[in-house]
């Protein structure tokens, strides 16, 4: 298992392809939180099962989902479509999204304190 600590510039431009992220650049210090957009959520959940990714790739990705699903919970008015289909994937790859998953749960804060995604990360972290 590769050691994960920030994407990579080939990850990046392999992503934006396949996405067909625009305004993308690989030198981006924190591209996957800069070009997540919660409108193409069920895009990036779709390319995670269905493309063939590698785990540095499947990693940047979930990144990426994270931080849309966040906003979607933030801002949206709509019925939640995604939860099941993130957790299958976390479940199925924890392994991979372990690290990501840790910095999301905001250890030892108040819930109020943290993200809009954290109890549904925090609970995964503990059925793990």
């Amino acid at each position: 298992m590769n050691t994960f600590k920030y994407p990579s510039k080939a990850t990046i431009e392999k992503l934006t392809s396949k996405l067909n992220i625009k305004n993308s650049d690989s030198s981006m210090q924190d591209w996957e939180y800069e070009v997540a957009d919660m409108n193409h959520l069920g895009q990036y959940i779709d390319c995670y099962n269905q493309c063939e990714l590698s785990d540095n790739e499947k990693f940047t990705l979930m990144r990426v989902i994270l931080e849309a699903y966040n906003d979607f919970k933030y801002y949206s008015k709509q019925t939640d479509a995604y939860e099941i289909r993130i957790k299958k994937i976390l479940l199925k790859d924890f392994s991979i999204h372990k690290e990501t998953l840790i910095d999301w749960s905001c250890e030892g804060e108040d819930l109020e304190d943290c993200f809009a995604i954290t109890a549904f990360i925090r609970e995964i972290l503990e059925s793990n």
